[in-house]
């Protein structure tokens, strides 16, 4: 082999190596290349992956404050419904309380000719309408019935129907009274049903 053949054979073979360094060089880089790109995959995938739950989250949410907003239409609804009662009843009230206060000035009229009348009777004509009022209303059929709570029942003062009694030539007291008046009513209605004991 001469010289020259020698010198080409070192070109190729420099130029082999060249080109064997270069492709080592470019696999080394492409791998990289290669493993860079997996790594973007791998963290784009993550990315959708987590875009995915926070969309599904934020639908959530959506569908939350969708609720949340029909849930407050609701209650303003409810709201506007009871102001309208509110309102009504208001009026309601106001023509309830004018009727109250007419009613209230009837039966204080009532009442003060109530006393009037009382304070003008003497004690046999009061004593008859105590009698008839007992008989109307059965008051006496109360077992916790004191001097106080039937003289407020008959719209009497304590002392006038106490003296009532006392000066009573038929009853010693009010507990005789009753004692009389409960046994005349158990007895009429013994009468009217026999089958009670």
């Amino acid at each position: 082999m001469t010289g020259a053949h020698l010198v080409i054979a070192a070109v190729i073979i420099v130029f082999v190596i060249a080109f064997i360094i270069t492709m080592l060089v470019l696999n080394a880089n492409a791998k990289k290349i290669i493993s860079t790109n997996t790594k973007l995959v791998e963290n784009q995938n993550t990315l959708l992956e987590q875009n995915k739950i926070q969309g599904s989250e934020l639908e959530k949410r959506m569908s939350e404050l969708a609720e949340q907003k029909s849930e407050l239409e609701e209650q303003k609804e409810l709201i506007e419904m009871l102001q309208r009662q509110q309102e009504e009843l208001a009026a309601q009230l106001k023509h309830s309380a004018r009727d109250e206060v007419m009613q209230l000035r009837e039966q204080t009229r009532q009442h003060r000719e109530h006393i009037e009348l009382i304070a003008d009777m003497t004690d046999e004509e009061l004593m008859a309408w105590v009698d008839q009022q007992m008989d109307e209303t059965r008051l006496f059929t109360d077992s916790n019935l004191t001097l106080k709570t039937m003289a407020k029942a008959l719209g009497l003062t304590q002392k006038r129907l106490g003296g009532l009694f006392k000066d009573s030539p038929k009853y010693n007291s009010l507990g005789d009274y009753l004692n009389e008046k409960r046994v005349l009513y158990a007895c009429r209605l013994l009468r009217e049903e026999p089958q009670w004991t």
